[in-house]
């Protein structure tokens, strides 16, 4: 498995696929009260153990996970192929990811109690649950054992074969609503992720969630809080020296220009254009790399062709944006107007001119 070159593709389909735990119930509910009893029953933390297997097929092979959860805490350990092997732990105030075979550490403060909702099953439940009921239709489908305990069946189909999030089946544990298995498929490829051991109420040591790394790990410190610095247009043309900008005709407007610090602290640069008052849809430009350029279309992604490169297009009901690289930039444009369809970024991109 090769996590790097797999981060972009896994990070999407995972924030997909496990954002349905929970949506669970009776046979006799309808889906929406799924979601409700879900919540309902999801509001108390568990503690608990766990072990499963993480298999996300072509794009990054298969990882062997163990997972204890107290509370707010969690701390995950997974091996992957080719003797990957990474540690994360979360508390109420600080995450470190610790790359056990590179020898180097990523850590995160924040604000204690700030990260509580990025754990919570009523959150991510309600979220893709508005995502996908115009696009899928969710059914109770049986009951069946997984890791020995007793699960609802629930899948969810799209009724779009290009639909941004593609068909997901997700057996519910009946007594604790935790999602013991996930299944899902994504331009073709399947990704599965499966308990083989859950011990619900398993007395954890507060130590199990305390890391310390070697002295000599290289640690990289990663801020929790929006380090986003609003510049000027002026400050833009002076940093970027020569790039593409959509002009302000015909209603668009340069709202807010932003830069931050991106991978590897390379800068970034966001251009909110609005229309008409409204915010239509944001630039992102920053220098391009080839290890962006190795990294072709992945889930729903298509290539296209932008202002006479090679791009993609990910157009979906809920997300539509355009990328493509030119004289040395990698640019995006992201529709914030629902009411605008591919075509119109891309006749945007086409406007684009050269400015210095």
């Amino acid at each position: 498995m090769n996590w790097k070159k797999s981060c972009r593709a896994a990070g999407l389909i995972a924030a997909m696929t496990f954002s349905l735990v929970g949506c669970n119930t009776e046979a006799s509910y309808s889906p929406q009260e799924i979601i409700e009893q879900a919540l309902q029953e999801s509001r108390e933390p568990l503690t608990y153990y766990g072990e499963y297997t993480l298999d996300m097929g072509e794009l990054g092979g298969k990882a062997q996970v163990k997972e204890w959860v107290k509370n707010s805490n969690r701390r995950i350990e997974m091996k992957g192929d080719n003797d990957e092997h990474v540690i994360t732990v979360k508390t109420d105030s600080e995450l470190i990811s610790y790359d056990v075979t590179q020898h180097t550490a990523y850590k995160m403060a924040y604000p204690q109690g700030e990260l509580d909702g990025l754990q919570s099953p009523r959150e991510e439940v309600q979220l893709v649950f508005n995502l996908v009921k115009d696009t899928h239709d969710i059914k109770i489908s049986g009951e069946e054992k997984v890791a020995g305990r007793d699960t609802y069946k629930i899948v969810a189909k799209a009724k779009k074969s290009d639909s941004l999030f593609g068909d997901i089946e997700a057996w519910i544990d009946k007594k604790t609503w935790l999602t013991l298995k996930m299944k899902s498929d994504n331009a073709g490829n399947q990704m599965i992720t499966e308990y083989s051991k859950i011990n619900v109420g398993e007395k954890i040591d507060d130590q199990q969630f305390m890391l310390d790394l070697p002295k000599d790990v290289t640690i990289q410190e990663i801020s929790g809080e929006d380090t986003s610095e609003l510049i000027s247009l002026d400050e833009a043309k002076q940093q970027l020296e020569k790039f593409l900008m959509v002009p302000q005709t015909n209603g668009l407007t340069i709202d807010k220009i932003s830069m931050v610090k991106g991978l590897e602290d390379r800068l970034e640069y966001s251009f909110d254009i609005g229309l008409d008052g409204e915010l239509a849809f944001f630039v992102t430009i920053f220098k391009a790399d080839d290890s962006i350029a190795e990294i072709g279309p992945i889930l729903t992604e298509k290539e296209i062709d932008i202002r006479g490169q090679k791009g993609t297009v990910m157009d979906d009901k809920n997300f539509r944006s355009i990328a493509w690289q030119e004289n040395g930039y990698q640019y995006s444009i992201v529709g914030e107007n629902p009411e605008l369809t591919i075509e119109d970024l891309v006749s945007y991109a086409k406007e684009m001119e050269l400015v210095q």
